[in-house]
């Protein structure tokens, strides 16, 4: 394994171990990965349920590679198998060394040592359709994984962006050539070759449609011709090589660049074009370590980086979730016309593909090097000393060697009153700590002055990054400002600090919270069903968490979008409106007491905000012997169990365990001034709902989850967010679904 590899394969390792540390409450086998805001599958029978416990052993996942020549499919086949068994899955390994017909049987023979789900690496797309359409009919649930395989059968496509690949091929040789710089004319125009991947392989079919969507204007207004259009067989380089030399020799050695559409065609073309001491701009994808290398170099003019160490996490958790009839996250249906450029070709394949970078010598250490994705020695290896940039982190890693100390990271939590902040403190230590910093907790118990005196003394002992949950957005903003100006990377973590000096936000949809809290109540209230009318409007409660939390204020945002409609109309009547400090229950209880006795009791609806405030204000409603609709969330054990009761109605399940992973790496990235991938600016205004606010601020959003009675079973409890134990305690065996 080359050194690039292993390096890929150390951050693959960490991720594996990050997943794991981040699973909480019980790990079921196998475990189901965390579901999209999705209606969920039905719950199953106890039979279904069992079915994995069956004699035959642990559920068995094949995988089936086109081949092992490529060195990736075998460093990915390892990294699956150890996903998939730390999931509790027995995994079959079947290599077919470009042999389409041996794919197909050796698919067949996977299918009939009873496999239930299938990751397929096609060879060819089109042959292996056949296996994959009988696996499919046998219940199998198929997974095309990088590679398309031409059969609206499979359950799900993941990739990459294979026609924005093609689009950042063209487009970099493009600009290397100078394409609108006037040198090109009708009479004088670019002699461009197209070197296409394997001609069964859909990919190099996508690629080609992305080439040419960029090529096409210029050649249509003559200022490109194609001197030559040639497919590589296997993507094999020296067979690229072999048709560059003749290309060459045809055009009498004319050629002023070359679309090829991988590093190793690429590089086999270069080797012919060095011969002939031609030198053009040339195009290639993978980010490979040679091709980087090459680029350093001024011989390779761009390439396409997929971050490839993404795509098998994504695959195992995918894979699982079909097995457990688990919605997956993010998934979208393409007409199989649109994933092969083939008009008339039929059917619907769900598919996901994720972002691609385009590389050139500008940004090839920060991308490439930098990110970890190959090693600084492979990249720069040939380059003089003078001629290469610093080795990443020798600066920072300089300072603190002085006093052998490390780079500190604070953390600075509200309070652990809140058992969540507790955990994910513990795990966000853990994770700094794998990556090299020492970490430094700090806990304002509520008390928004300490928080601020806390990070000013973080501040003092030379912390270099900052993740704060702070008790109060406002009032924490002053002392992150102040850590913003000595020079702090500062994150604010699943609540905003509103300051526009934060360098990221990182939360789930929090509107999305209150739309499904809302949304949840009405259903139960069956608002639409003609019951309720403006002589007879439904009496709502609404009791918002902490006024300083602006969490808080976006899901009464999100609640009144819902609303507001019925309101206008009269069918609803909002009866109280309170907000809960710190989100206490006792307060919420104590509050909804003095609500039943102002409104007699005549209380239809409440719209609570998390499942700490819906419980505290259920215990007053039960000593009234009042049943309502209730919300809640963050599908906390209380909650859940709640509702398996049929008390609480609804929680916002939001899955915490993505969160410190992401804010781990976030941070990391901010120190090391590499880019975080999915941040998106959003202004003041849209964060707060405070229409004057001023400012904007990088941040992600992770999706959010209703929970019912109906799904709680699937999302909850087999997901391994909570245990089965205690989100059914004090439930009957016979009215228990089976054990996950």
């Amino acid at each position: 394994m080359s050194k690039s590899y292993r390096s890929i394969f150390a951050v693959l390792s960490l991720l594996v171990i990050a997943s794991m540390l981040a699973a909480c409450g019980g790990t079921p086998t196998p475990t189901a990965a965390p579901a999209a805001a999705e209606p969920a599958a039905a719950e199953p029978t106890k039979a279904e349920a069992a079915a994995p416990a069956a004699a035959e052993g642990k559920v068995k996942i094949g995988l089936s590679f086109s081949d092992f020549a490529t060195e990736r499919w075998k460093n990915e086949d390892a990294l699956l198998h150890k996903l998939l068994e730390a999931k509790g899955y027995e995994v079959i390994t079947s290599e077919a060394n470009h042999d389409t017909k041996l794919q197909n049987d050796q698919i067949d023979n996977m299918v009939s040592q009873g496999i239930k789900g299938l990751i397929v690496i096609a060879e060819d797309g089109d042959s292996a359709a056949t296996a994959v359409d009988k696996a499919a009919d046998a219940g199998v649930k198929v997974l095309a994984y990088d590679r398309l395989v031409k059969s609206p059968k499979i359950a799900a496509y993941l990739s990459f962006n294979n026609i924005a690949v093609g689009n950042g091929q063209a487009d970099g040789v493009l600009k290397a050539l100078d394409i609108e710089g006037g040198k090109w004319t009708k009479e004088n125009p670019a002699k461009v070759v197209l070197l296409g991947g394997s001609p069964t392989d859909n990919n190099a079919i996508l690629f080609r449609k992305g080439q040419t969507d960029v090529l096409q204007k210029y050649i249509d207004s003559g200022v490109i011709k194609i001197v030559a259009d040639q497919w590589v067989d296997n993507w094999d380089p020296a067979n690229a090589q072999k048709l560059m030399e003749n290309i060459i020799t045809a055009q009498e050695g004319k050629i002023d660049a070359v679309v090829a559409s991988n590093d190793g065609t690429a590089l086999g073309a270069l080797q012919a074009l060095k011969a002939q001491k031609l030198v053009v701009p040339i195009s290639g994808q993978d980010a490979t370590a040679d091709g980087c290398n090459s680029i350093v170099k001024g011989e390779l003019t761009v390439t396409i980086y997929k971050d490839i160490r993404k795509l098998s996490p994504m695959a195992a958790d995918a894979i699982d979730a079909l097995l457990n009839g688990k919605a997956i996250e993010g998934l979208k249906n393409y007409t199989m016309a649109e994933l092969t450029n083939v008009a008339d070709a039929k059917g619907e394949v769900p598919c996901i593909f994720l972002p691609v970078v385009q590389v050139t010598k500008d940004n090839v250490f920060d991308e490439i090097v930098k990110s970890g994705f190959q090693s600084y020695d492979d990249v720069y290896r040939d380059i003089p000393e003078a001629d290469r940039p610093a080795k990443p982190g020798a600066e920072a890693a300089a300072a603190p060697a002085k006093s052998g100390e490390k780079i500190k990271i604070g953390l600075s939590f509200s309070d652990f009153a809140t058992e969540r902040w507790k955990n994910e403190d513990a795990l966000l230590h853990k994770l700094l700590e794998a990556k090299g910093y020492e970490v430094i907790t700090s806990e304002a118990n509520h008390d928004t002055k300490l928080q601020n005196d806390q990070i000013d003394n973080m501040v003092s002992q030379g912390i270099k990054g900052l993740i704060v949950i702070a008790e109060d957005g406002d009032s924490a903003a002053t002392a992150v400002d102040n850590a913003a100006k000595a020079g702090v990377k500062v994150l604010a973590y699943d609540r905003l600090v509103k300051s526009p000096n934060i360098a990221a936000y990182l939360s789930f949809n929090n509107i999305a919270v209150g739309n499904g809290q809302a949304d949840g109540v009405l259903k139960a209230l069956d608002i639409e069903g003609g019951k309720w009318t403006k002589e007879n409007p439904a009496k709502v409660v609404l009791l918002g968490g902490s006024p300083t939390d602006n969490n808080a204020i976006l899901f009464r945002k999100g609640q009144t979008d819902v609303l507001q409609k019925y309101i206008d109309s009269g069918v609803i009547k909002i009866v109280a409106d309170q907000w809960v400090d710190n989100w206490d229950p006792a307060n919420a209880q104590k509050l909804m007491e003095n609500i039943i006795t102002a409104q007699e009791g005549k209380i239809d609806a409440v719209v609570a905000s998390n499942d700490g405030t819906a419980l505290g204000a259920l215990q007053a409603l039960k000593a009234q012997k009042l049943v309502v609709p209730i919300s809640g969330q963050d599908a906390t054990a209380d909650g859940c169990n709640s509702i398996v009761k049929g008390e609480l109605t609804v929680t916002i399940y939001k899955d915490i365990r993505k969160l410190s992973p992401m804010a781990a790496d976030a941070i990391d990235a901010l120190i090391n001034g590499k880019t975080i991938e999915g941040l998106k600016n959003y202004t003041m205004a849209e964060l707060t709902n405070v229409a004057d606010a001023k400012g904007e601020v990088p941040c992600i959003f992770l999706p959010v989850v209703q929970v019912t009675k109906d799904n709680v079973f699937d999302e909850i409890v087999k997901s391994g967010f909570q245990s089965y134990d205690d989100v059914y305690r004090d439930i009957p065996e016979a009215d228990r679904p089976a054990k996950p």
